[in-house]
C-alpha cells in the first residue's frame, strides 16, 4: 500500500532533524558574534520574504528552505539569548530545554484531558509541585502551565471574577479591581478582557521606591465602597516590570484577608530568585496569595511560550473554568486524574512542561540557582558603574536584574532637555546593533533601563554597555557637534 506522501521515512527524517539541530546549535554557540538585533521595515520584510503573497502548489527542496530561512529571515530579528540583550524582560533558554520543547511537539501530546495524555500530565504536575515548593506554597496547590504570565493572570482574574459573582453576572459592572501604577500592563487587559468595566480598574499609587501604598489602597477599597462598588481583587507585584520594585506583599495579604478579596500576585520574571537567599528574601509573602504568576520562559531558561498560574485552591478554578461537553465524556476526569482543560481556557494544549522537566533534570537546581543570583549581581555591578559615572545618574536601584538610570551631565538639568538627550541615547546605543536596551518613564522621567537575565552575560559586558551609553552621550549632545 503507498504511503501518503505527507508521511516521510525515518532515514528522511533523521536527516532533517539534524539539519536543524545543527543550525539552532551553530546559532547558540555563536550569538555572541552576531548582532544583537538588525531591524527591517515591513516594506523590505516584504521584498525578502513574502513578496509573491502565493503559497506554493508543489514542494520545495529542505536544503532550498533553510537557504532562505538563513538568508532572508535569520538575520532580521533580534536575538534574545544574545549576552547583551538587556531590553523588556528577555529570555535565555537553555539547549537542553529546547530539545524538551522539540520532543513536546515532535510527539504531539495533547495535554488538555488526562485520558490521552497521563503520562505527560504527570510530568507538568511534578513541574508544578517544584513550583509550589519553591514558592512556598501550601500542599495542594496546583494550577497549569500557561502560553505566558499574561494568560495565567487572565486566568487567575477569571476565577476572581467567579468566585465573586458564581454564575449571576448582575453585579460584574460594581467589580473593582486593584494594582499598583507600577502594574504590568496584563492586569488591566485581563481585567478589560473578563469584563471589568476599565473605569473600575484602579492604578494605586506607588511610594518613592515604587511599591503600592498601603494607605492609598486602603483609601480607594472604602471610597469605592462607600460609592456603592464591589471590590473584589487585588494584584500585587513581586518584581515589577519597570523596576524590579516588590509591593509589600505581606501588608497586601493583610488588606487582602481582612476585605474578603482576592489576593493575586505578579512574580512573572522574578519570582523564580526565592531560589536564591537573597530572592527568597525579597519576595517573603509571596506564599500568602490566592494564586500567582510565573513564567518559566524568562527567569527558568525555558523557550516561549511557557507561562504558569499556581492556585492555592485549584478547585475554585474548576469552578470557573470546567464545563460539560458531550463529546468529552470519556475524557472527564476520575478519582485522581487531571484535566487541564478543566483549569483554564484551552481545551487543546501541548505540554509546555517537557522543557522544564528536561533542563532541570539536566542540569540540576544548582547551576540555576548560581546563574539567577549572578544576573542579579550584575545589575548590582551596573547600578555601581553608574553611580562612579558623573555624567550618570541612577533612577531607581538594581532589584533582581533591572536598574534604571539616566544620563545626566553636569549643569543640565532641564526635564525636557534630559528627556530628549536619553532618547537620543537609547536610539544610538540600539541602532548600534552591539546591545539593545528598552526605556520607560519614571515619575515622568525618561529612564533607560537594564534588564540583566542572560547566563551569558558578564562583568565586562556591563562595563560595555555603560561605555557605550557614556560614548552616546557625548555625541548626542550640542557641544559635540
Amino acid at each position: 500500500m503507498a504511503s501518503s506522501p505527507l508521511d516521510l521515512d525515518q532515514e528522511t527524517m533523521r536527516r532533517l532533524g539534524h539539519q536543524v539541530t545543527d543550525l539552532v546549535a551553530e546559532h547558540l554557540a555563536n550569538v555572541r558574534s552576531e548582532p544583537v538585533q538588525h531591524p527591517i521595515d515591513r516594506k523590505t520584510a516584504r521584498e525578502l520574504v513574502g513578496l509573491s503573497g502565493r503559497a506554493p502548489e508543489q514542494g520545495t527542496s529542505f536544503d532550498q528552505i533553510l537557504a532562505t530561512l538563513r538568508e532572508r529571515v535569520f538575520p532580521y530579528h533580534a536575538r534574545e539569548p544574545h549576552p547583551f540583550f538587556m531590553g523588556y524582560v528577555p529570555s535565555h533558554p537553555t539547549f537542553p530545554a529546547v530539545v524538551g520543547d522539540w520532543i513536546a511537539t515532535g510527539y504531539n501530546f495533547f495535554a488538555g484531558v488526562w485520558s490521552v495524555a497521563a503520562g505527560p500530565n504527570e510530568i507538568e504536575l511534578t513541574v508544578l509541585e517544584w513550583f509550589r515548593q519553591w514558592m512556598g506554597m501550601p500542599e495542594g496547590t496546583r494550577g497549569l502551565l500557561t502560553s505566558g504570565g499574561s494568560n495565567a493572570t487572565l486566568t487567575a482574574v477569571v476565577a476572581a471574577r467567579h468566585a465573586a459573582l458564581g454564575d449571576e453576572p448582575q453585579d460584574l459592572p460594581r467589580l473593582t479591581l486593584y494594582a499598583s501604577d507600577q502594574a504590568h500592563s496584563s492586569v488591566a487587559r485581563a481585567a478589560w478582557i473578563a469584563g471589568i468595566p476599565r473605569a473600575n480598574v484602579r492604578a494605586v499609587a506607588s511610594d518613592g521606591r515604587f511599591r503600592m501604598r498601603v494607605d492609598a489602597l486602603d483609601a480607594a477599597i472604602a471610597a469605592d465602597r462607600a460609592a456603592g462598588l464591589r471590590p473584589f481583587l487585588v494584584v500585587g507585584n513581586a518584581g515589577a516590570t519597570n523596576t524590579g520594585a516588590v509591593d509589600p506583599l505581606h501588608a497586601l495579604a493583610d488588606v487582602a484577608a481582612r476585605e474578603g478579596l482576592w489576593y493575586h500576585i505578579d512574580a512573572a520574571y522574578a519570582g523564580f530568585a526565592v531560589l536564591t537567599a537573597r530572592g527568597r528574601a525579597l519576595l517573603d509573602g509571596i506564599a500568602r496569595a490566592d494564586t500567582v504568576t510565573l513564567d518559566p520562559h524568562k527567569w527558568l531558561f525555558v523557550p516561549f511560550e511557557c507561562g504558569c498560574l499556581l492556585a492555592r485552591e485549584p478547585a475554585r478554578l474548576e469552578a470557573a473554568f470546567h464545563i460539560f461537553a458531550d463529546y468529552l465524556k470519556d475524557a472527564e476526569a476520575r478519582d485522581q486524574d487531571v484535566n487541564f482543560a478543566d483549569s483554564g481556557e484551552q481545551l487543546t494544549r501541548y505540554s509546555r512542561a517537557f522543557k522544564v522537566w528536561v533542563s532541570v533534570n539536566y542540569f540540576g537546581v544548582a547551576p540555576i540557582r548560581a546563574a539567577i543570583a549572578q544576573c542579579m549581581e550584575l545589575a548590582d555591578h551596573a547600578e555601581r558603574l553608574v553611580r562612579a559615572a558623573p555624567d550618570l545618574e541612577v533612577l531607581s536601584p538594581a532589584q533582581f536584574g533591572v536598574i534604571c538610570f539616566r544620563v545626566h551631565p553636569p549643569g543640565v538639568d532641564d526635564a525636557a532637555a534630559l528627556d530628549a538627550l536619553n532618547e537620543r541615547v537609547n536610539a544610538a546605543v540600539n541602532a548600534s546593533g552591539k546591545v539593545l536596551m528598552s526605556s520607560t518613564r519614571l515619575r515622568g522621567a525618561f529612564s533607560l533601563r537594564l534588564c540583566i537575565l542572560s547566563y551569558r552575560t558578564t562583568e565586562a559586558d556591563i562595563a560595555t554597555v555603560i561605555a557605550l551609553v557614556r560614548d552616546a552621550s557625548s555625541a548626542s549632545q550640542p557641544s559635540a557637534r
